[in-house]
């Protein structure tokens, strides 16, 4: 995903298909249309489509947030406006996300969730129209079953699922384990690894490019490859760190999809990076520099690329 931690500024997309272009990647996801056109100019959505069909590049966009806080109204036609702006850019599928809140919330959860149903709802008529498919994120708010659950009742001809592995860990989920029952679902990814490590709450997610973490990649990449519908596999960067609190009691109250099995599988990898850590003299955080520097990104960024090709080299013993 390109945006301003690789030092590339809205509207500066001949910056982001030179990236791509130097990484040997095959596209780039904007996180959404005004990271192309801050104004949504329609002239210049389609000069950038264009421009990436004439390098040989794809184009995928976010659309924006699903609330479920603030006015429906005004969210749906903000959302009914970014769709049309990502169809201009050539966009025939394109992710949201949510922002919703859990413990101790109010709302109800559930009545969030129901909120987030109604816009997909206002949204259907939309996506029919323009004949595109909106998926919901899995983002760090959302259990996969909500996500299931929201995309099945708003209807899987038009919405489908985006795959964020590193947020599933935030809901005490095992990516492996989510992957194969999202996969029928999955037609966008995001892909960034995990590190995590005990705190007074419970645990806490680091973010890592792929393969510098705990995830099992031979796994998830598998999975995805044989079994989910998306065209392409879309690296991820950013910084967001999230804790799972799970040494409270009351944490559990607002996580009704926990399984135990995969929550232990979360507390053994925890427990590998923090032995990993004491072996190497202490717990070694990523270098400050590189979370700030875009030079720092684009390193990582080229450690993930190298370790998912190998990966998928090895399974399917096709050069990527």
């Amino acid at each position: 995903m390109c945006g301003p931690v690789q030092g590339i500024g809205a509207g500066d997309w001949p910056a982001a298909l030179d990236l791509a272009g130097q990484l040997g990647l095959g596209g780039v996801l904007f996180a959404d249309p005004r990271a192309v056109s801050p104004s949504l100019d329609r002239a210049e959505l389609r000069a950038a489509r264009q421009a990436a069909d004439e390098r040989g590049l794809f184009v995928e966009a976010g659309v924006g947030c699903l609330g479920p806080h603030g006015d429906h109204a005004e969210r749906v036609a903000e959302l009914t406006a970014m769709i049309g702006a990502a169809v201009a850019l050539g966009c025939d599928r394109f992710f949201a996300y949510t922002r919703t809140e859990r413990q101790r919330a109010s709302p109800p959860h559930a009545e969030q969730l129901a909120e987030i149903q109604r816009t997909l709802a206002a949204l259907r008529p939309v996506l029919l129209e323009h004949g595109c498919r909106l998926n919901v994120k899995t983002h760090e708010d959302l259990s996969s079953d909500e996500v299931i659950r929201l995309v099945e009742t708003a209807g899987t001809d038009v919405f489908g699922v985006s795959l964020d592995v590193a947020n599933l860990v935030v809901r005490a989920e095992d990516p492996v384990e989510v992957t194969r029952r999202l996969a029928p679902y999955v037609h966008q990814t995001h892909l960034e690894d995990v590190a995590l490590y005990f705190t007074p709450a419970g645990l806490r997610r680091e973010l890592r490019p792929c393969g510098d973490g705990v995830l099992d990649w031979t796994a998830i990449l598998d999975t995805l490859v044989r079994d989910a519908p998306a065209r392409h596999l879309v690296f991820e960067q950013h910084r967001g760190q999230f804790d799972t609190e799970m040494f409270r009691d009351d944490w559990f109250d607002a996580e009704p999809h926990i399984r135990p099995r995969e929550l232990a599988r979360l507390v053994r990898a925890a427990v590998r990076c923090e032995r990993s850590a004491a072996e190497q003299g202490g717990r070694q955080p990523v270098d400050a520099a590189s979370r700030t520097d875009s030079a720092g990104y684009r390193a990582e960024l080229r450690r993930s690329i190298t370790h998912v090709r190998s990966v998928l080299v090895t399974t399917s013993g096709e050069q990527p």
